[in-house]
């Protein structure tokens, strides 16, 4: 009889030896393996441009939404002060000759075409010009200058200074249009930062790793360096841990070699996707081509052991070729189980787009198109390759292994054991449970900049050396609104009200200096006459160009622009010192407007208010995202199952793994930052999709007639493998990110790895113990109800006297333990509920598959509902006889 799938087989064709009509993969694999090498060049050109677009700009990680992105998107349209790079040496004195040269040819030239692509600068001053300027232009003496810009641009020791580069905010435009089409060319920022250490070391022989730079565009550039240098480490190591994971599991060069090129062409396909959406990559999303690439290496390992389980079905069967129709065979039976690890994992992806920064929200939104486009990929490049060179050899079974713990016979005895003692290992999860949500209610989060760098890197030895020598380099902008209509104050007025904030601020413990225009003006007269303050204020109108980074009119409001500087380096917490400078500047305002000085108010921004909200969007992030997901996935399993209990237990087993290791980092003080808040959506869907195979198992258990007991083992058997591979696959593979220099990364990694191997004692300890407990009873009483419908419709079609008794699609022989196995060589209805083949069950996938004959000899174990099992002196129960 002719089965109704494409690429199946009759009996008598396995017999004969002649195919039905051929399948897929017969009469398409060789135009989607040219499709393949067609488009191959045109993906690496994709990715190429992809990796080229890396860019991160830590100020717009935030959402414009927010009232804080927004205010200080306004103050950066007003004060054009964060496109700076500021720079030092040892020996960078003011008296320094080399601080005079340098700064002289890194000016602007006057003569400069206004085209000049590598016209960078608007400005160049030092600590040594500035001083000058205020000895000259505002009556100051040397003394009085130099304690001025102290803790600012001149040490604490009154020696040190440095040099400060105020980028031209056209000269980016400028470079693109010069250099657009070329992609040898370097980006733009790296090219400033660049053509400084170039300058440095031909002027005045200052060589890269003794120049000190810091600035906002300085810490964009290291993160692009830190996360390019991350992807190309992780690239190799990952590769390599996928190789060789894969030929453990399979044991075959040539199923490796296909398994590794589809991982490869999935994570390039997950970064021509960034590039057509015209986004740009980066130092977060860097990580998503490794955990897609890893990702699809796990599934085409099991597509892989499908086809080797299809090659020995088919063989068994007394098929003439038994590679004929073995990739239909092998996807039909795949697509189901890949489908749902790809649907959970996802999802779980797809929930980090509720994230409100914006690294975070693509790292979900791609790695989820990934994992996608991976699975599609998969079914059609895997079997096409292996319907072009058929790999017959895998037929043979496979020698036992020491090192192959999914091969264990020892997993029966750890099965019995955990289903004997449900009640203690319930109990024991319990307790660590509660003190995981303990911890995790200590947890901390953290987007400081210098956080994402380890210790060791460059920048952090920079930032070290220039806040030990200068100051602190960190600022918190507040910028004062004056209304000219509300106060009736003039310019002098106003500068004393600024003064007074100014002073307040600097008096703060943990400010290094806070610099404003009465630090660049001249000495405020206390009780000047009529013609001393008018001549005051002329003097002050006179030099308003060169204090414009401090002090703008815009309609009818005087803005007067307060920076203070805090370390970057030290532990503090942001929203306490937010509150402080609201703490010290709001009692100022609130005199001032009790005395009728109406239209006055403060704004707050800079990057410490932006990191702030940062974190606790972070944190929101990561208990909105994780609920939504539990709920979702639990309603779905709800629904799949037929049964309310079924989403209880997945959830008590899917947050176990979660609520362990997060609160493990509260226990130790580990902070959570953006490469930590990616962790529970990966593992969420792995431990779910584990956990769904585990339960829906234990259903086929039940349909086979077996009790509660039995479908467990039944399960255990079967999954035991599956997820020691899965976490082989993934939970080593992501675990190479920890060799990664960039921190959010390496947590990642590190963090994926101990989150996956939780996961796994979740779904082999925890689950088991509780479909063992009375809090499953609900689960089996609907499964059982199930069961018995199924059966009472084999029976009704059994007993009809037009319809054929059900047989084989494919063959004779029983399936191995693999997803969707059922004893298809046999009519479901009386077999089923009287003999259940658990040897075939859990039959070793490398063994010869039992036939229906040998069972009947006696060679198979069978196993019935009914039968109590037998003691065994000091050891677990055996199966009963």
């Amino acid at each position: 009889m002719k089965s109704t799938g494409q690429g199946s087989y009759s009996m008598s064709d396995f017999r004969s030896g002649h195919s039905a009509k051929p399948g897929f993969f017969a009469r398409y694999s060789l135009p989607i393996l040219c499709i393949v090498a067609f488009l191959a060049p045109f993906m690496y050109m994709g990715t190429a441009r992809s990796l080229k677009s890396n860019q991160n700009d830590v100020n717009s990680w935030l959402p414009d939404e927010y009232e804080e992105t927004k205010t200080f998107e306004w103050y950066r349209q007003r004060f054009e002060t964060d496109l700076f790079i500021l720079a030092s040496w040892e020996g960078c004195t003011l008296d320094s000759p080399k601080l005079e040269l340098l700064a002289r040819r890194l000016r602007p030239s006057p003569d400069a075409s206004a085209e000049d692509p590598y016209l960078f600068f608007k400005s160049v001053i030092s600590g040594s010009d500035l001083v000058r300027q205020l000895q000259e232009d505002q009556g100051l003496t040397r003394e009085q200058a130099i304690d001025r810009l102290r803790g600012f641009l001149v040490g604490m020791d009154g020696r040190q200074t440095c040099l400060v580069m105020t980028i031209d905010p056209r000269a980016e435009e400028r470079w693109e249009r010069h250099f657009q089409g070329d992609p040898t060319q370097k980006k733009f920022m790296h090219a400033v930062i660049d053509h400084v250490h170039e300058t440095a070391l031909q002027v005045c022989d200052i060589q890269p790793e003794e120049l000190h730079l810091g600035g906002p565009p300085v810490d964009n550039v290291a993160i692009d360096v830190e996360g390019q240098r991350s992807l190309i480490r992780l690239a190799v190591v990952c590769g390599v841990v996928g190789l060789v994971v894969s030929w453990w599991c399979l044991r075959s060069w040539g199923l490796t070699a296909m398994v590794f090129t589809t991982g490869i062409f999935s994570a390039g396909l997950s970064m021509v996707a960034v590039w057509l959406s015209g986004n740009h990559m980066n130092a977060i999303l860097l990580t998503m081509p490794a955990l897609v690439y890893v990702a699809a290496v796990s599934g085409a390992i099991h597509m892989a052991n499908y086809y080797r389980d299809t090659l020995r079905r088919q063989q068994a069967a007394g098929l003439a070729d038994p590679a004929a129709g073995a990739p239909d065979g092998a996807v039909r039976e795949a697509w189901l189980p890949l489908f749902l690890a790809t649907g959970t994992t996802a999802f779980g992806l797809a929930s980090l787009s509720v994230s409100e920064l914006l690294p975070v929200k693509q790292f979900g939104v791609f790695s989820a198109v990934g994992v996608i486009v991976s699975f599609i990929f998969l079914c059609l490049y895997m079997p096409s390759l292996l319907q072009e060179f058929p790999i017959r050899s895998l037929i043979k079974p496979r020698k036992s292994s020491f090192f192959d713990p999914g091969r264990w016979s020892g997993w029966n005895y750890v099965g019995n054991w955990i289903l004997s003692r449900h009640g203690w290992v319930i109990a024991g999860s319990l307790v660590l449970m509660v003190l995981g949500v303990y911890g995790a209610s200590k947890i901390e989060t953290s987007v400081k900049l210098m956080k994402l760098f380890s210790p060791e890197a460059d920048i952090i030895h920079d930032y070290a050396w220039l806040e030990e020598k200068l100051g602190p380099l960190v600022p918190m902008e507040v910028v004062l609104r004056i209304d000219k209509d509300g106060c009736n104050m003039d310019l002098l007025e106003q500068i004393k009200l600024v003064h007074t904030v100014q002073a307040a601020i600097d008096r703060l413990p943990d400010v290094g200096s806070a610099v404003a225009v009465p630090t660049f003006a001249r000495s405020i007269p206390h009780r000047p006459g009529m013609v001393e303050r008018r001549t005051w204020i002329v003097q002050l109108q006179r030099h308003r160009e060169q204090l414009k980074d401090y002090w703008q009119t815009e309609d009818n409001e005087e803005l007067w622009r307060i920076s203070a500087r805090v370390q970057a380096l030290t532990d503090l917490d942001y929203g306490d010192f937010v509150a402080d400078i609201r703490g010290v500047v709001e009692p100022i305002l609130d005199r001032y407007r009790a005395q009728g000085a109406e239209g006055l108010r403060a704004e707050y921004t800079g990057m410490v208010p932006l990191v702030y909200k940062a974190q606790h969007s972070l944190l929101n992030g990561l208990l909105t995202g994780f609920a939504g997901d539990l709920l979702l996935i639990g309603v779905a399993m709800m629904l799949l199952m037929r049964d309310w209990s079924s989403g209880i237990l997945l959830g008590c087993s899917s947050v176990f793994p979660i609520v362990v290791v997060f609160g493990a980092m509260g226990w130790l003080g580990i902070v959570v930052d953006v490469g930590t808040v990616m962790t529970p959506a990966v593992a969420l869907g792995v431990t779910v999709d584990d956990a769904i195979h585990f339960m829906l198992w234990c259903r086929h258990g039940q349909e086979r007639g077996m009790n509660r007991r039995q479908s467990i083992m039944f399960a255990y058997h079967d999954c035991a493998q599956a997820i020691y591979q899965s976490w082989g696959v993934i939970g080593l593979g992501l675990s190479a990110f920890a060799l990664s220099s960039f921190v959010p990364t390496q947590r990642f990694g590190y963090l994926m790895f101990f989150m996956l191997t939780v996961s796994s004692f979740s779904n082999l300890v925890l689950l088991p113990a509780l479909l063992a407990s009375p809090l499953a009873n609900f689960f089996w009483r609907s499964g059982a109800r199930a069961a018995e419908k199924k059966r009472a419709k084999h029976r009704d079609a059994a007993e009809r006297p037009d319809l054929p008794q059900p047989q084989s699609e494919k063959a004779d022989g029983l399936d191995t333990a693999r997803e969707r196995r059922v004893a298809r060589h046999a009519p479901q209805d009386d077999f089923l509920a009287d003999h259940v083949p658990v040897a075939a069950a859990v039959e070793d996938h490398a063994g010869p598959h039992l036939t229906p004959a040998q069972l009947e000899r006696g060679k198979g174990r069978l196993l019935r509902p009914d039968a109590p099992h037998r003691k065994r002196k000091n050891g677990p129960p055996l199966p009963p006889s």
